[in-house]
């Protein structure tokens, strides 16, 4: 299944041209950045010159323009194959456009542009140039995936050891997940891997064993490094926070040695310390603690009265069906757009809403009435996985009632709400720990016919289809890996 995700991956980052819709262009300007010593300070910068002779000679347009409209401008084809009348005319208005916009993404959380920027300068080092280190950095993100469908067995395995459905379907579900996000450039890339590391490690360390006081010290390091990937993450230290009061009363009682409780503290420093640097030269360099005042002001949000925050649409009960129905199409496939039109089939549309509607219940019928005679561990990953998903839904609620949009385009007035899943992408082993716990509750009065492996298998076969044939139409791009080079 690693294997698997990891070639799927690899191909479709390959068939997408360079830069999607989702400010692929904004993160891989901060990839480039970061490897050339970037430090960032309290204004936006401007589009790097040699970033924006990149984006202009090999961004395609196929992402907002119809095919039709393409070819009747002879835009079809990236600048550089232009006829030379064209070239220069075209190459010059688009040059100009990006030197004149600011890299919004310059005060985001680090880590993510600190991995890949190491990542960028093992792919110069190797002789790749120009369009293809963009690939490169893409395909980073295929090893990371790979990487996050292993943790998540392992999490599986250590926290449901008796469940050898969970063990097998997990990964194998995880393997064929539609989410788009990993197939550019995006720091979201990174959280599902942290996360389940973290899962794995805290839980571990709460089963007490010979080596917890490493595995403890270590998922709290990596718990401040996904708060310093994406701010969403921040989810993550009430699940820390836990760990640390239950280990640290199990110490107390056993009257453990003084060296324990000195690896609690060691790991809440750990786990706070970065961040707590990185938001307190924040606030000294740029005015505030996340760095996303200029992001907001670029973009023209600014921060409503509470009493409008009362007023958003969310509070109805057609906001609130608007915003969940939306979040989890997107949780699902993602924000991809292709010729000015999001990459959707709404049967499938259809069925990861259904379905998750469903599997949510047969989770909850789960915890009310077929948990008791199951271990602590697997209670608590229930709980865990559990809370992490309504928390970071919660999160976005909160985003979509804090700002008024403006002028911006997404979010807007007319649609104010947050439902990029990429955003809360660290709670995909959560999310389908739940989905596939609920399927297996469910199908009980069928198993004794048939076992739930399979049609588990069915729905990975389906959404393999589904990502194939929607998905399709971009490995015709003439802008794309496989036709540069």
């Amino acid at each position: 299944m690693c294997c698997f995700a990891l070639v799927r991956i690899l191909i479709f980052a390959a068939a997408f041209p360079l830069f999607n819709n989702v400010d692929e262009q904004d993160h891989y300007e901060m990839v480039y950045r970061y490897a050339h010593g970037f430090v960032p300070q309290k204004t936006l910068p401007q589009t790097d010159p040699e970033m924006a002779r990149v984006f202009t000679l090999y961004g395609s347009p196929e992402y907002f323009a119809s095919g039709e409209l393409l070819r009747s401008l002879h835009l079809d084809l990236p600048i550089a194959q232009l006829p030379e009348q064209m070239k220069e005319v075209q190459y010059q208005r688009v040059l100009n456009s990006w030197m004149k916009q600011s890299t919004f993404e310059a005060q985001s959380p680090p880590v993510y542009y600190m991995v890949a920027a190491a990542w960028y300068r093992l792919g110069a080092l190797l002789g790749w140039r120009e369009w293809a280190l963009a690939y490169w950095v893409r395909f980073l993100n295929a090893f990371l995936y790979a990487a996050f469908v292993w943790v998540s067995f392992l999490f599986v395995k250590q926290i449901y050891p008796h469940n050898g459905f969970l063990c097998v379907a997990v990964p194998m579900f995880l393997a064929v997940f539609p989410q788009d996000v990993f197939f550019g450039m995006n720091r979201d890339v990174l959280s599902p891997l942290l996360v389940a590391s973290v899962l794995l490690l805290l839980l571990r360390a709460m089963r007490q064993g010979s080596r917890w006081k490493f595995e403890l010290i270590a998922g709290s390091f990596l718990a401040g490094l996904s708060f310093l990937t994406d701010v969403a993450n921040f989810v993550l230290f009430a699940v820390l926070g836990i760990v640390l009061c239950v280990l640290g009363a199990r110490a107390v009682k056993r009257r453990s040695p003084p060296r324990v409780l000195a690896a609690i503290l060691t790991a809440t420093a750990a786990a706070l310390l970065p961040p707590l640097v990185w938001m307190a030269r924040n606030r000294v360099v740029m005015g505030d603690l996340t760095g996303a005042k200029a992001k907001t002001a670029y973009l023209g949000w600014t921060i409503k009265p509470w009493h409008e925050m009362l007023q958003h649409p969310i509070f109805s009960v057609h906001g609130m069906n608007l915003f969940i129905g939306d979040l989890i199409r997107v949780y699902w496939r993602g924000e991809f757009i292709w010729h000015g039109g999001p990459l959707r089939w709404h049967i499938a549309d259809a069925f990861y809403l259904g379905s998750t509607y469903l599997m949510l219940v047969g989770f909850a019928l789960y915890l009310w009435r077929g948990e008791r005679g199951h271990g602590g561990s697997e209670r608590l990953g229930n709980y865990v996985s559990l809370y992490l998903v309504v928390a970071s839904v919660l999160f976005l609620v909160a985003l979509s009632l804090l700002f008024d949009f403006h002028q911006c385009y997404y979010p807007s007035r007319a649609y104010p709400y947050f439902v990029s899943g990429r955003i809360i992408s660290g709670t995909i082993l959560p999310f389908v720990t739940i989905y596939l716990i609920g399927l297996e509750y469910l199908w009980r009065p069928a198993r004794k016919y048939l076992h739930p492996i399979f049609p588990v298998l069915a729905i990975c076969v389906f959404i393999l289809a589904v990502e194939i044939s929607i998905r399709a139409t971009v490995f015709h791009s003439r802008f794309n890996f496989f036709t540069l080079r």
